[in-house]
Formats: C-alpha cells, structure tokens, sequence
C-alpha cells in the first residue's frame, strides 16, 4: 500500500496526478488544496485536507503526516502547486504577489518535505517529486519569481536525494514541459516581452494534455512498489 501527499490536486497538472493516483486502488493520497470537488471529498481512496498553500501555519505537520503514513509500505510526496505571477520586471513587482510565489513555490515544498522526512514510518521508502519547470534554467523576461523558486526547488531537492537517509529517502525534480492548463492561460494574458511565443504555441497546438503528462510522469517516477524498481 502506498500512500500518496499531493499539492494543489483542484486543477491542471495536480487534479490529474490525483485522478490518476486514485484509480490505483493499491493508494492511498491526501490531496491538499485550498478547496476539492465533491467527487474528491467522496473518494474512497482520497483524504481532502484544506489548506493555503501560501501559509505555512495551515500547512500539515509532520504528527498530522505521520498518521496519514499509518500502514503504508512505501510512501511519497509529490509537490505540483505553483503560482505564476508576478510577472513583470524587479522593481515593479506587487510585494504581495512575490512573497505569495516563494511560499507556494518554494517554502511551502521544503516545510512539506522536512515534515514527510520526519514522519516516515521506520523502514518505510519515501519519495519526494518535484515539479519544476525548463524556466528553472532560463532567463525568461519578467519571470524572475517563478525561475528563481524554481532553481531553489530544485537546489533543495538535490540535496535531499544526496542526504538519501539510507537509500529510504529519494527525490527527484522533473520539467513536465508546456502543458494545457490555467498556468498557460494565465500567461498568454499577462504582459511581457515573450509572451507571443506563449500564444503561438498554443494557436499551433503545442500543449500537451495534463493527463498524459501526469501519467507518463507518474510511470516514470513513482510506479507501484517504486522502492523496488529503484
């Protein structure tokens, strides 16, 4: 049995890894969102658990993670929430929205990640996914925020997989690359320089459907007993 965190499961690439992850009826997930649709809540195999990602006061600690843990013979963390904005140039950016990007992106993840560490049952493998992002390695005009919590994410979690407690503990940052979500629509109407590449992809229909790319990354990263296929 494996039991399964998620972050922002209430759309896009998130609500796929869930729909995905609870068909499965080997898993267990608790999905954590700021709000669930009744067909979540009602899921035999899904725990909803309310939270703002941006706060880490509301966030689940590590005695809350560890009684989700209970009985799980391998157990993982996949962090997919992530905000966009701001987007503009430094000096110009809302103080509010920037410090909202680094909670979400990447306070929220290292709190979740140090608490799922902690409560990981004696034994028990975990695996920690990050969904990061190509802009963690590229200068995009006006993307400062979501690049550098991007690359700090990632910095993180290779230290966390280095650390390996044991080879129990793993961790890896995948790039899901440009997908059909609220996070491109967002970022066709925002204003900066590259923005038209943005909507020529999608008029050309480049982005990639987050079903399939939940799917091929869940095979590729966190299959069933995953402890044995590492």
């Amino acid at each position: 049995m494996r039991h399964v965190v998620i972050t922002g499961t209430n759309r896009g690439l998130g609500q796929a890894f869930l729909d995905h992850l609870a068909a499965d009826p080997g898993t267990r997930v608790l999905a954590l969102a700021r709000s669930f649709p009744d067909e979540q809540r009602d899921h035999p195999h899904i725990t909803t658990r309310a939270c703002d990602l941006a706060d880490p006061a509301s966030l689940p600690d590590a005695a809350e993670l560890a009684k989700f843990f209970v009985g799980a013979t391998e157990a993982a963390v996949v962090h997919n929430a992530a905000v966009i904005e701001p987007i503009g140039e430094v000096g110009a950016l809302d103080p509010e929205a920037l410090t909202r990007s680094v909670a979400v992106n990447l306070t929220t993840p290292m709190l979740l990640t140090n608490s799922a560490v902690a409560a990981r049952p004696h034994g028990v493998p975990l695996r920690i996914l990050f969904v990061s992002s190509g802009a963690a390695h590229h200068v995009i005009s006006g993307w400062s925020a979501y690049s550098a919590t991007k690359r700090g994410g990632e910095e993180f979690f290779a230290h966390v997989a280095a650390e390996g407690r044991d080879d129990l503990v793993s961790a890896v940052s995948v790039d899901p690359g440009v997908l059909d979500t609220g996070m491109q629509a967002e970022i066709r109407a925002a204003d900066f320089a590259e923005r038209q590449r943005f909507i020529d992809r999608h008029q050309r229909g480049e982005l990639r459907p987050a079903a399939v790319v939940a799917a091929e990354i869940l095979a590729a990263h966190l299959p069933p007993s995953f402890s044995r296929r590492s």
